[in-house]
């Protein structure tokens, strides 16, 4: 899986861009990325379409709530899925 995230270390309550190079994202016509917080159970779930940035993936950005850890992972949704990714965010 190929994730790129600008920062590199999330902030709480700046944006975040994720861009996603990933194994679905070649054949799909949509790209959904699924995360969370936590490092058990996952809180403040979401699941947000991505935009396609052609040559360089799916794009999206989202503001990061002050939580320790963002767990993010990639669909087409239609059943596939790319592996969890863990990203620790930056404390204040």
């Amino acid at each position: 899986m190929d994730v790129k995230l600008f920062p590199e270390k999330p902030e709480p309550y700046l944006p975040l861009t994720i861009i996603y190079q990933g194994r679905i994202g070649d054949n799909a016509q949509v790209v959904r990325v699924h995360g969370g917080y936590g490092a058990v159970n996952w809180e403040e779930v979401f699941d947000l379409p991505m935009h396609l940035w052609p040559d360089h993936g799916w794009t999206i950005n989202i503001a990061v709530l002050p939580q320790q850890l963002l767990n993010l992972t990639f669909h087409d949704g239609e059943g596939n899925w790319d592996e969890v990714m863990q990203v620790a965010i930056k404390s204040s």
